[in-house]
């Protein structure tokens, strides 16, 4: 008998969470506790996600960004240790420690990137570049860690089919912004056709 129960758990947890990950939306703004309650497909992504992560304070799955998501999101992030993310906000740090489980370690997002004089260089700029290498943006060269025309070019190519899957009004011209760091370093990223 708790042979079966045990089983039966598992598979019910299995198919919450295949849920959650099939409806899993893009990142499109950052979530947070507001007076006209935030709602949409990010908000139960979110939601599904801690429900099935051990966080059951979440509540109903009821895709509303009310007083328990914000809650839950606020242990998720403590207990994770996430920094960079205001306080009970998923923004684009907390979303791509519940949604990437890629090979390549998603920095920090603190600033944005961008093609400049003297050029940005650094980790975060290497991780994006590998990131996009991984993803099939090949203009970008290799991940060398400087931001130049080719990292531009393939943040551009990246945010047009982010455009053209998700539906979301993104920036398309090569500056990595939240929302594409976010997107980009999710398990939902599109890849380059």
């Amino acid at each position: 008998m708790r042979k079966n129960i045990l089983f039966f758990l598992v598979a019910l947890s299995l198919l919450v969470l295949s849920q959650a990950l099939a409806q899993a939306s893009f990142y499109a703004r950052p979530l947070g506790l507001q007076t006209n309650r935030m709602k949409g497909e990010d908000v139960y992504s979110v939601q599904s996600y801690l429900l099935n992560a051990g966080y059951p304070e979440v509540g109903e799955l009821d895709r509303i960004y009310g007083p328990r998501t914000w809650q839950a999101v606020i242990n998720f992030q403590e207990m994770q240790g996430i920094k960079g993310d205001e306080k009970g906000i998923v923004g684009p740090n907390t979303w791509v420690a519940m949604f990437h489980s890629g090979s390549i370690k998603a920095p920090i997002f603190s600033r944005a990137l961008q093609l400049q004089n003297p050029r940005l260089s650094g980790v975060q700029v290497r991780s994006l570049q590998q990131r996009l290498l991984e993803l099939g943006y090949r203009e970008v060269g290799e991940a060398d860690g400087f931001f130049g025309p080719k990292t531009q070019a393939a943040v551009s190519a990246f945010q047009k089919r982010l455009a053209n899957v998700s539906g979301l009004k993104v920036r398309t011209d090569g500056v990595v912004d939240g929302v594409t760091w976010a997107n980009l370093f999710s398990d939902f990223a599109p890849g380059k056709k």
